[in-house]
């Protein structure tokens, strides 16, 4: 189903206006925002325990690490879409993870992810990497445990490009991090959703409370059902661009959802959840 322009252009505006207004419930300060997102992360460490090192540490505005795979000019580094200090919200027992990606099938044969609950190692799987640089998704399958109401996770994203292992001993993969923050879902919220007549409406809804990993799903979800919408590729590119979530640098660039392994190539495990806050 097409989505009406008028309705979707009127709950754009509704979205753009109501989302700085909100914020996780363990935000520090509502003035940094993801436009200044390492300044943002520096300041939680107060509040959040540090996670395990896991070697370089995220640059500026949620842009991950090189490691040893080569650089291209102009190449846009591995940037999360969600997991930020101030964008790290859901209240999705198994929220899908969004990681602008600018390497392909030709740098890497594949990548992984993985979930921590602080230095203990919850999920990991591996992703093949597109044919084109683009936007990827990483859903957290059944079989993983529901996130805890209130606890914290950080999530990785690695690669290992081809050749860079035989620079060294021990290559380093590109890499990039981020938070998830599960908080139970404000009551009036789930009103607004059961009310929804259109999937913008949820996408509106969810903004409005600051849930960010929805908003984003739910918006690209429809956009790669839709790919010609002009509407909606006006409603994400001005969403990322905005001042409050700073990523403009990847607002144009494709989105290409999940990309998983082969069943004979595909591995992942986890472990069970523990009660204990995330880091």
């Amino acid at each position: 189903m097409l989505i009406d322009c008028k309705k979707g252009l009127f709950f754009f505006l509704w979205l753009i206006v109501s989302f700085p207004s909100c914020s996780a419930p363990s935000v520090a300060s509502t003035k940094k925002l993801a436009s200044n997102d390492h300044q943002a992360q520096t300041n939680a460490v107060q509040e959040e325990k540090d996670p395990p090192s896991r070697g370089t540490p995220p640059a500026k505005e949620g842009t991950g690490s090189r490691g040893d795979c080569g650089y291209k000019q102009g190449m846009i580094p591995l940037t999360r879409v969600v997991g930020s200090n101030q964008l790290k919200s859901t209240v999705n027992e198994r929220p899908t993870i969004w990681v602008y990606v600018p390497y392909t099938s030709t740098d890497a044969e594949s990548g992984e992810f993985s979930l921590q609950d602080g230095d203990v190692e919850l999920y990991r799987t591996r992703f093949r990497l597109p044919e084109k640089a683009g936007i990827i998704s990483v859903s957290l399958p059944s079989t993983v445990p529901a996130l805890a109401i209130g606890n914290s996770y950080r999530w990785y994203v690695e690669v290992n490009c081809h050749g860079a292992s035989n620079r060294g001993n021990s290559a380093t993969p590109a890499s990039v991090t981020g938070l998830i923050q599960r908080q139970s879902i404000p009551v009036e919220l789930a009103r607004q959703l059961e009310k929804a007549s259109s999937p913008l409406e949820k996408v509106s809804a969810y903004a409005k409370y600051g849930i960010w990993y929805e908003t984003i799903t739910e918006l690209a979800q429809l956009r790669l059902k839709e790919p010609q919408n002009s509407t909606l590729k006006k409603m994400w590119v001005e969403l990322l661009s905005a001042k409050q979530v700073g990523l403009k640098s990847i607002a144009q660039v494709d989105i290409i959802g999940e990309k998983p392994v082969s069943k004979q190539d595909y591995r992942f495990y986890y472990k069970l959840l523990t009660k204990k806050p995330g880091f």
